[in-house]
């Protein structure tokens, strides 16, 4: 198999849409969880920590990357 070159250094904007995901993520999961507490339907509670976990997920992107080509590389080698 060829071996992928990976790329260490992470651009300026890539940093800015990381950060920007991250924080949109935490807001959503505390919104959702004060939705839950002040009685919001399930439903609607559900959603918004869903969308909550979907953002910190992407902001979380290369790391995740990373961790799919390291498990990848293990599966090769056996």
């Amino acid at each position: 198999m060829v071996p992928v070159k990976r790329r260490k250094e992470r651009s300026l904007g890539e940093m800015i849409s990381s950060a920007s995901f991250y924080g949109l993520g935490i807001y959503a999961i505390l919104e959702a969880m004060l939705l839950y507490e002040e009685g919001a339907p399930l439903l609607k509670c559900i959603a918004v920590g869903l969308a909550g976990f979907t953002c910190v997920s992407a902001g979380a992107r290369f790391i995740i990357a990373d961790l799919v080509m390291r498990i990848r590389d293990d599966s090769d080698v056996r």
